[in-house]
């Protein structure tokens, strides 16, 4: 009786040590995976671009019956200092709703002097034009996007022009 109940002890703790290292190598290659990726690419995490000002304005055009508004919109941006260098690639103008007004990857540097690229503690003026439905002068959002995927955000209002 005695050397069957030792026995059992002893297959007791060989399937918990066998249990432990199966689970320490799942953990180490989910590990080594995920901090790869993270070190071999920047993240989207890591880009914490600010919208700090923007101001859109519309020149409505009625052709054929249908309102349209042709969009210019205007977006300081502004790139942290812990924050990579980044690239705006996409510019969308929507309601606050969000409900998409226009899109467009044409976007460009506001002057000769700034880049769509904005490097570490620095700033750039964003410009894009689009065309979508007229809009009313109430509050739309100013939307950027990174060419790591990330979106930012400003709330402005539409100054209408004729």
């Amino acid at each position: 009786m005695r050397s069957r109940r030792s026995i059992s002890d002893i297959v007791a703790v060989v399937l918990l040590i066998v249990i432990a290292i199966a689970a320490a190598v799942i953990i180490y290659m989910w590990l080594s995976g995920l901090i790869g990726s993270v070190h071999t690419t920047t993240s989207a995490t890591q880009v914490k671009l600010e919208i700090t000002g923007a101001n859109v304005t519309e020149t409505i055009e009625t052709a054929s019956g249908s309102n349209y508004g042709s969009y210019t919109a205007y977006a300081t941006v502004y790139n942290p200092p812990d924050s990579p260098s980044t690239s705006i690639t996409l510019g969308e103008l929507e309601f606050t709703n969000g409900t998409m007004i226009c899109s467009t990857n044409n976007v460009s540097p506001a002057s000769s002097s700034s880049s769509t690229t904005v490097t570490p503690n620095g700033s750039s003026i964003i410009k894009f034009n689009c065309t979508g439905p007229a809009a009313s002068s109430g509050p739309v959002e100013v939307v950027l996007v990174t060419s790591q995927g990330v979106q930012v955000s400003y709330t402005t209002s539409i100054t209408i022009t004729s």
